[in-house]
């Protein structure tokens, strides 16, 4: 079976996946998908749309509604002008990075209709470029026949650690840890129960624990595994 030249970077909320993805991607010069990002800006889009994303189900209607507004507006990936993500021109780099915002995220990951919007965007940036994409379901489902597929983790006490301390320096100051770490949680349960592409390691991934490891532990030992892999090709 063709592989996909891939690294597929999975794992739960806040075990470091984006920090470690884009400095892999600057190392090996990979393209780097922050899928992470594109369902951020996904969800702050959709949440003006009137739907109540905590149902299970989406209505007919509803899904509709959010397919006719991807058929009428234009996401654009380009961080290679300094520009993340935008939504017909506006740059939506800042706002998507809100904590309301990552929450609203989990919620509608959940339905078909956006995983598949989002699913095809990808596949279309990477194409049959050598890539590096960090998510939930990269490994699973969006490039089953990745090269290399990582399942990054950590426990749920020191990912709130790390995500209270991002959300301080960026002055971000109205949220406390515990009310992070409850958060954190929550959406591990969702993510690992939703009915669509759930959170899970593949059965091929190699998993790494970043509890008590520097960032630049953590990029040396995929890169290791990467440049081990390609020798053997």
């Amino acid at each position: 079976m063709k592989k996909d030249f891939v690294i597929a970077l999975d794992g739960p909320s806040g075990s470091g996946k984006s920090t470690v993805a884009k400095l892999i991607a600057q190392k090996l010069s990979l393209i780097y998908i922050d899928t992470g990002a594109m369902f951020r800006a996904v969800a702050y889009a959709l949440q003006h749309l009137e739907i109540d994303y905590s149902q299970k189900i989406l209505s007919p209607a509803d899904d509709e509604k959010i397919n006719q507004f991807f058929h009428k507006h234009r996401f654009k990936y380009a961080p290679e002008i300094g520009v993340l993500i935008t939504l017909d021109n506006l740059n939506l780099t800042d706002v998507i990075r809100e904590h309301h915002v990552s929450k609203l995220a989990s919620q509608v990951s959940k339905f078909k209709v956006i995983r598949t919007f989002l699913a095809d965007w990808q596949r279309e940036i990477v194409a049959d470029r050598e890539a590096i994409l960090d998510g939930r379901d990269i490994g699973t489902v969006i490039f089953p026949n990745a090269a290399l597929k990582i399942f990054l983790t950590a426990s749920s006490e020191e990912r709130a650690q790390r995500r209270f301390d991002e959300l301080k320096a960026r002055g971000q100051e109205d949220l406390d840890y515990n009310t992070i770490l409850n958060d954190i949680k929550e959406r591990d349960f969702e993510d690992m129960n939703r009915e669509i592409a759930p959170l899970k390691k593949a059965s091929d991934a190699v998993e790494i624990d970043s509890s008590g490891k520097s960032v630049d532990q953590m990029v040396s030992e995929v890169v290791n595994l990467w440049t081990s892999l390609k020798g053997n090709l």
